[in-house]
C-alpha cells in the first residue's frame, strides 16, 4: 500500500462503512411517477441507499473493496463505535432482509438522528437502535461478534491490532449489501431507467465489478491473518500469527495464539479481549466472499454495458463541465474498469468515442477553470482520457496541440489550487474533490509522457500542489464532504481505477 495511503486506509475504511451503511440524509435523483413511488431509498436501491446519492454510495463501495485488497499490514479501526445502520449478519429489525430483499421494513442506515458522522476517529453513537455489524444491535456495533473500540454502552472492543476487525467490518457489510437478491434489484433498476446515473454512476459500477474480480483473483493475507483459497504457511510469515484466521486447505499450525481456523473446527477469536466463541465471531475469508460479490455483482455490469453501448451511438457531443456529467471522466474510469469487469466489448467503441470526441481538440486554456462548483477539470478529464487511447509518442504531440500553455508553466502556475471560501457548502465544496481529481489526472498525464519530457515536472507539481491543499478535508467530519470524498483522495494518493 502507498504509505500516504496506508496511514488514512483505517479512517477511510471507518468513513466509507458509515456512509455506506447511512440512509439520510438522501438526494434520490429517482423521477417521481406518482405518488406510490415515494417510498424510502432503500426500496429502490437495496445496495446502494447511503452516502446520500447512488454514485457516491457505488464509488464508496468501490473504496472498501480496494482497501480490503491494499490492506495488508494495515492496522486495524481503533473506533468503529456504533456504525449508522446494521449491515452484518443478525442484526435487528431485518435491516439486511431490507437489503438483500428490497423490503421497506429493514432498519433505516442511520443509528441516530445525527447519523454516524466521523469527527476524531470514532463513529457516532449507535445506542439503542444503533447499527450491528454482523453483531448485536443495541449499544456498540458488534464487527462479527466483538464490538470494535468507543462502542455505545460499553461494548468490549476489538484488543491488539485489531486488524481482523478492520478486514472483518468491511466483509461482513459487503456480504450484507453486495448479494444475489439486492443486486437484482438494483439491475432491474438501471434497466427500467436507462439515463439514470449516466454516466458517472454506470463508470463507478463497472469500476467496482472490476475491484471485486481484482479481490477474487488476489488472496490478500493481512497481518491478522486472514487467508483465502488454499494459501500456505507455518512458519512467522504465514497466516498463524496473532489473530491468524487461516482460509480453505491451508496447512496446520495456523491455530497459535488465538488463531482461528476458516473451515472446520472451533477457533479463539479475536486476541487480547475477553470474547466467547460465537457463530458470527468465525474468521472470514476475503477471497471466497470476494468470488461471491463478483458473480453477484455480473448482472449489474452486464445492464451498465448494454445501456452504455445504446447510448454512445446516440451520445453526439462530449458533456464538458466540472461535475457528474462529465463525459470523458466516465468514459477514462470505464476504459479502466471494463475488462476486469468481464465487459471487454466495450473497450473497442468507449476508445473510438474517446478518438472521435476529443483529438480534434485544440488551444484549450487553463484560465477557463475553474467553475464556481466543478469537482472534475474538464481540461485534464479530457487530457487523462486521450492518454489512454493514444500512443505515447502520440498523445506527446497531441498534448502539446491540446494544451500549449503547458510547454511554458512551471508547478505554481499550472492550475494552482482553488480558493476554496466555504468547505461546508455542498456547490464550493466540490473544489475540494477539484483539487483531488486535478492531483490523480495530472498524475495520469505525467505517467504518459516519454521519459526526459519536460512537462513532466510542471505536472508533477501541480499535482502535490492540488493534493497537499485538500488531502487535510479528507475526512474532516462534516458529511457534506465525507460522504464522498476519501474516494477522490485515494485517486489522488496514486491508487488508479486500473491498478
Amino acid at each position: 500500500m502507498i504509505p500516504a495511503l496506508e496511514e488514512r486506509a483505517a479512517h477511510f475504511a471507518e468513513v466509507a462503512l458509515a456512509n455506506v451503511t447511512r440512509e439520510y440524509p438522501n438526494a434520490p435523483a429517482h423521477l417521481l411517477a406518482g405518488p406510490d413511488e415515494l417510498v424510502p431509498p432503500r426500496t429502490l436501491h437495496p445496495v446502494f441507499y447511503g452516502a446520500y446519492d447512488w454514485h457516491s454510495s457505488v464509488h464508496m463501495h468501490w473504496l472498501l473493496l480496494r482497501l480490503l485488497r491494499r490492506g495488508e499490514g494495515v492496522s486495524g479501526l481503533g473506533g468503529l463505535g456504533g456504525l449508522g445502520g446494521a449491515v452484518g449478519a443478525g442484526e435487528a429489525d431485518g435491516a439486511v432482509g431490507a437489503a438483500r430483499a428490497g423490503s421497506t421494513d429493514g432498519a433505516s442506515g442511520a443509528g441516530s438522528a445525527g447519523g454516524a458522522l466521523v469527527g476524531g476517529g470514532a463513529l457516532a453513537e449507535g445506542a439503542d437502535g444503533g447499527a450491528a455489524v454482523g453483531g448485536t444491535a443495541e449499544g456498540g456495533a458488534a464487527i462479527g461478534g466483538p464490538a470494535v473500540g468507543g462502542a455505545a454502552n460499553g461494548g468490549p472492543a476489538v484488543a491488539g491490532d485489531g486488524a481482523e476487525g478492520w478486514r472483518g467490518a468491511v466483509v461482513r457489510a459487503m456480504d450484507a449489501h453486495l448479494t444475489p437478491d439486492a443486486l437484482a434489484v438494483e439491475t432491474a433498476y438501471l434497466r427500467a431507467h436507462p439515463s439514470f446515473e449516466r454516466p458517472y454512476g454506470w463508470a463507478w459500477l463497472l469500476a467496482l465489478t472490476s475491484e471485486s474480480t481484482a479481490l477474487a483473483e488476489s488472496g490478500a493475507l493481512t497481518e491478522s491473518g486472514a487467508l483465502g483459497g488454499g494459501g500456505t504457511s507455518g512458519d512467522e510469515s504465514g497466516a498463524h500469527k496473532k489473530s491468524g484466521a487461516l482460509g480453505e486447505g491451508a496447512a496446520s499450525g495456523a491455530h497459535k495464539e488465538s488463531g482461528a481456523l476458516d473451515g472446520g473446527g472451533e477457533s479463539d477469536a479475536l486476541t487480547g479481549s475477553s470474547v466467547t466463541r460465537t457463530e458470527s465471531s468465525a474468521p472470514f475469508s476475503v477471497r471466497r466472499s470476494a468470488q461471491q460479490w463478483r458473480a453477484a455483482l455480473a448482472p449489474a455490469a452486464d445492464a451498465v454495458a448494454d445501456l452504455l453501448l445504446a447510448w454512445l451511438p446516440k451520445a453526439t457531443y462530449p458533456v464538458r463541465h466540472g461535475t457528474h456529467a462529465n463525459s470523458a471522466f466516465a468514459l477514462g474510469l470505464v476504459l479502466d474498469s471494463a475488462r476486469r469487469a468481464g465487459q471487454q466489448r466495450l473497450v473497442a467503441p468507449v476508445a473510438e468515442k474517446i478518438r472521435a470526441w476529443y483529438v480534434p481538440d485544440h488551444g484549450a486554456a487553463t484560465r477557463w477553470e475553474p467553475s464556481g462548483q466543478d469537482f472534475l477539470s474538464p481540461l485534464l478529464c479530457e487530457a487523462d482520457a486521450v492518454r489512454r487511447v493514444l500512443p505515447q509518442d502520440e498523445f506527446a504531440a497531441w498534448l502539446g496541440v491540446f494544451l500549449p500553455e503547458l510547454a511554458e508553466a512551471d508547478g505554481t502556475s499550472f492550475l494552482p489550487p482553488p480558493r476554496v471560501s466555504d468547505a461546508a457548502d455542498p456547490q464550493i465544496g466540490h473544489l475540494l474533490g477539484l483539487c483531488l481529481s486535478r492531483a490523480a489526472a495530472l498524475r495520469g498525464i505525467a505517467g504518459a509522457l516519454p521519459d526526459g519530457d519536460p512537462r513532466t515536472a510542471t505536472l508533477t507539481a501541480a499535482a502535490e500542489a492540488n493534493l497537499a491543499a485538500a488531502l487535510p478535508a479528507t475526512t474532516s467530519g462534516d458529511f457534506t464532504t465525507d460522504h464522498w470524498l476519501a474516494t477522490f483522495a485515494t485517486l489522488a494518493l496514486g491508487e488508479a481505477v486500473a491498478d
